[in-house]
């Protein structure tokens, strides 16, 4: 039989229960607000009855139950919306940079509100009319000469804004291990250190999980923390999450491939490896390099940037994160600028072709040269002295006519006009299309939030429900224990 004292043992296991149970939803209530945090629920079981059924055991009706207690304190989280979350997340990182750096792009285009290379190009052929028209007028070989040189600023110009935003992107240093060229600045840059930062502080968060986890307790706000820094490296790039019982942890960042783990387990310590990125001077294609050791040779695993910059099956973070987002950004902008290298490089070739046969008043060969350079970098007006200003007129009506010749602009027989504004129009549709995915994708994860929320977050109304319940579940086992009190004080002191 149970001794003298065993009501007064359950009542005071309900009121440690209880208040248990009250702690837990306070805590609850006071990070209500605070983001990332998971809602957390105490849970209650009864205590073993009195007592156990064996051999010896006397049979009775029924088992004499004991009170009841805390057996864990749960952390609500669904793991699968957590995965569906960061696949999300790293989608949007990747067309948030996509966009941010095409709407640089645009910016450098100022049709059709400014002036830009459309109308100075059409000044310039239209000059060159006017020439063909008064060959001999001073004022109108001036204005050639002066839309020439407009035509070469604004190539330059152009092209020096598009070489600040690449360098914005990427700047380069030198070569820290053989073949390859190491990414030193820019928003690349920028991203992998923010990873490293990331990788770090998984990996010390980690390790004290796994010290609590080995004392027989939950870390509940620890591995709050831990997701939430998983859910911003997912921004920077697809990531694949291994947990292990014991809370120990592999993350494949990018690439999936087994041996390319960007946090490990070595010798049951959970370690982060540092990554950079780097250019590979063969094939001007960008790699992350993944050092596990400190002392990057080109022997660690490496994960070819430029190929998974796009969507690819092939691979499966392809297409996913800040850090691929800013690699197809890159692709991007030194399509547009060699496409205006391109365009340059034709006019140069042309005009002076052109003006390649003009010749003296005395019939003999007089070759001007109207622009120098080779490319929208170095494009700008030749010094042509006042003898071969007045040549100009020769084949002015020539140069004239360049506006509605076709012409071989980087392999593709097109007009100048018409390639610029297939260079426009790429610029336009890019921001169009990446502002329309980012839109979606920052729906998808909204939903997907808001899901996740339903199960992790915490209601203020639900949780003072449960306070409610928890207070009169403690106030009653506290009665209990006043009656027990009572009733034993009458058989102590009061029977004679």
């Amino acid at each position: 039989m149970p001794g003298t004292w065993f009501g007064l043992e359950i009542a005071k296991r309900g009121t440690m229960a209880h208040r248990k149970a009250m702690d837990v939803t306070g805590h609850n209530i006071a990070n209500a607000s605070t983001p990332g945090y998971s809602r957390q629920e105490a849970v209650i079981k009864p205590t073993d009855p009195w007592t156990l059924p064996g051999l010896e055991t006397r049979m009775l009706p029924g088992q004499l139950g004991t009170g009841s207690q805390v057996t864990e304190v749960r952390r609500i989280r669904d793991y699968y919306l957590d995965v569906q979350y960061r696949q999300s997340g790293s989608y949007e990182g990747y067309w948030e940079k996509k966009l941010d750096m095409a709407k640089r792009l645009e910016t450098v285009f100022p049709e059709p509100e400014g002036r830009g290379i459309q109308d100075v190009m059409l000044n310039f052929f239209n000059d060159w009319q006017d020439l063909n028209n008064n060959p001999r007028d001073e004022g109108v070989v001036k204005a050639v000469m002066e839309s020439g040189d407009e035509l070469s600023a604004i190539f330059r110009q152009m092209h020096d804004q598009l070489t600040t935003i690449r360098d914005g992107i990427y700047v380069e240093g030198s070569q820290v291990i053989p073949g390859y060229t190491e990414v030193i600045s820019g928003s690349i840059d920028y991203e992998v250190d923010k990873v490293n930062l990331l990788l770090k502080k998984i990996a010390d968060i980690s390790n004290a999980i796994v010290r609590v986890v080995q004392n027989d307790a939950t870390p509940n706000d620890l591995l709050d923390e831990r997701d939430n820094y998983l859910d911003e490296l997912a921004k920077m790039g697809h990531i694949k999450v291994e947990i292990n019982d014991d809370q120990t942890l592999k993350v494949y960042f990018i690439d999936e491939t087994p041996g390319k783990e960007v946090i490990k387990i070595v010798g049951g310590q959970v370690v982060a490896a540092q990554v950079s990125v780097h250019r590979n001077n063969t094939d001007n294609e960008y790699y992350m390099f993944i050092d596990d050791d400190g002392n990057l040779q080109g022997t660690e695993p490496s994960i070819n940037l430029t190929d998974m910059a796009e969507y690819n099956p092939a691979y499966p973070g392809s297409g996913q994160g800040s850090v691929l987002g800013l690699e197809s950004a890159r692709i991007e902008n030194k399509a547009i600028l060699d496409r205006l290298n391109n365009l340059a490089a034709a006019f140069i070739t042309e005009v002076n072709n052109i003006l390649a046969g003009v010749t003296d008043d005395n019939g003999n060969p007089a070759p001007v040269t109207f622009f120098e350079g080779t490319d929208a970098s170095d494009i700008r007006l030749a010094t042509i002295d006042t003898t071969q200003e007045k040549l100009l007129g020769q084949k002015a009506i020539d140069v004239a006519r360049l506006r509605s010749t076709t012409v071989n602009i980087g392999g593709q027989s097109t007009l100048f006009e018409s390639y610029y504004q297939g260079i426009v129009a790429q610029v336009g549709a890019n921001v169009d299309h990446h502002s329309n995915m980012l839109e979606n994708q920052q729906a998808i994860g909204q939903q997907i939030d808001a899901l996740r929320q339903s199960v992790s977050g915490v209601s203020v109304d639900e949780e003072l429900t449960r306070v409610i319940q928890f207070q009169y579940g403690y106030q009653a086992s506290a009665r209990m224990i006043a009656i027990q009190d009572e009733m034993l004080d009458y058989l102590i002191n009061r029977i004679r």
